[in-house]
């Protein structure tokens, strides 16, 4: 037991410092690698350009709507229509809309965006997108990336949401209100297009949503003021179509349906990523830490050899 206490020492500073000093050509070439590799791939990483905008929930100018929820919203109920959704849910769809596999696909297609959005990996010296010849053939103007059944060769709507979780972020601050979609990209004209775009797109999706219920909901009100005897009816009926009147006029002289932009989509001209000067310096500082770390067990596992060859083994029987 004394031998024990004698060659098992206690850990010093002086200690860990000088297997430090010992391996420091290990500790630098571990550093250099590091940092060499996290130049090449801060490098490697294509510019990422960010268009942001500020949206508030367009107001609701449909006058008595409100009132009419409390005073007639049973009777539509029975006659099954929808006597208008106030703002926020009208700005709650949109919201979900924009994170759709319907609504994206629908958008993508309109626009013609699904060699750019799918196959992009980056821009040229000129400006110009590089596609990922891998996933799309410029030469063959097709797309071949290799995918296993029953997923299609073309990108469909699953695609298509994936990628614009990469590219599209839908924030609300709950205590204003305000709504703020950012989008970003290789290319800083496109990021900017492709927001201007979306907004546009789901405010006319809800407008001529809202425009073809209203449109059917007052034929089927015409109708039903034809066939019925009962005046107090006849009186509801024909506040109901002047409801679904405003709510058509509204779709047709509003283009801000939904959101009404209080700062427009922007040109950004200052890169969004990548941070290379951080991902070099933590690469850096990561390797640091692993080149110590192995330095350091390196040592003590050495040591502890050490210790083990000079101490008498569990057989050996101490004399008196």
């Amino acid at each position: 037991m004394q031998n024990q206490q004698v060659y098992l020492e206690e850990i010093s500073l002086a200690e860990i410092f000088n297997a430090l000093y010992r391996g420091k050509f290990i500790i630098t070439a571990i550093v250099v690698v590091f940092a060499a590799v996290s130049v090449f791939i801060a490098t490697s990483l294509p510019n990422m350009y960010k268009s942001e905008t500020k949206l508030i929930a367009a107001a609701d100018s449909t006058g008595g709507l409100s009132s009419l929820s409390g005073s007639l919203g049973g009777l539509a109920s029975m006659a099954g229509l929808s006597i208008g959704g106030d703002t926020n849910e009208k700005t709650l769809i949109a919201k979900e809309m924009l994170k759709s596999r319907k609504f994206l696909a629908s958008f993508v297609e309109k626009r013609n965006i699904l060699i750019p959005l799918i196959a992009a990996e980056g821009v040229d010296d000129q400006g110009n997108l590089i596609i990922n010849e891998n996933l799309y053939s410029t030469e063959l103007k097709q797309w071949v990336r290799n995918v296993v059944a029953p997923k299609p060769v073309i990108p469909a709507a699953e695609d298509i949401y994936y990628a614009f979780q990469k590219y599209l972020t839908v924030y609300t601050d709950n205590k204003s209100g305000i709504t703020i979609i950012s989008f970003e990209f290789f290319r800083a004209d496109i990021a900017q297009q492709w927001l201007d775009w979306l907004i546009a797109d789901i405010n006319s999706e809800i407008k001529n949503r809202d425009m073809v219920e209203a449109k059917d909901s007052i034929n089927y009100l015409t109708q039903l003021i034809e066939e019925t005897d009962n005046s107090a009816m006849r009186e509801a009926f024909y506040l109901l179509v002047e409801e679904q009147t405003k709510t058509l006029l509204l779709t047709e002289v509003r283009e801000e349906y939904v959101f009404r932009a209080i700062d427009p989509a922007i040109f950004p001209e200052e890169k969004s990523s990548p941070q290379r000067a951080f991902i070099c310096i933590l690469m850096t500082v990561v390797g640091g830490i692993l080149a110590i770390m192995f330095v350091l067990i390196k040592h003590f596992l050495f040591r502890s050899k050490q210790v083990d060859s000079v101490l008498p083994s569990s057989n050996e029987t101490v004399l008196n």
